[in-house]
């Protein structure tokens, strides 16, 4: 059954356009075939993980953060922060946060959790 709104053929023009994407992302380093080949694989996945789905994309904007966050700790030489502030099109003062932020999560990723693994004794008799 056709669907009235169209919904089918804005449905397939999504797939289309996320295989002509991950197609223009990938052919300078693959060639054409093997980067449509991927993109086809791709879209199948998709298309098999989401079919029939109602899928909201969002603009990821928090995803955009964490990504420009990672930037700048990798190009974080110690003494760069204003730098990176004219780099990045942000504030000293968000540089100098960013670098504080993920200096935190960067130590707490290498050092551990300390009692993690230890069993709560508290309740045994």
């Amino acid at each position: 059954m056709a669907d009235p709104n169209g919904n089918s053929a804005r449905a397939d023009g999504m797939l289309l356009t996320i295989l002509e994407m991950v197609h223009d992302g990938l052919k300078s380093t693959l060639g054409d075939d093997k980067a449509y080949e991927l993109a086809a694989d791709v879209v199948n996945k998709v298309r098999h993980c989401f079919g029939g789905e109602l899928v909201y994309v969002c603009k990821g904007r928090t995803l955009d953060s964490i990504i420009t966050s990672n930037k700048i700790w990798n190009e974080f030489t110690g003494n760069n922060h204003h730098e990176l502030a004219k780099k990045y099109g942000f504030s000293t003062q968000w540089v100098y946060e960013v670098v504080r932020t993920m200096g935190k999560l960067k130590r707490a990723e290498s050092q551990g959790d300390l009692f993690d693994g230890l069993e709560d004794d508290s309740n045994k008799d």
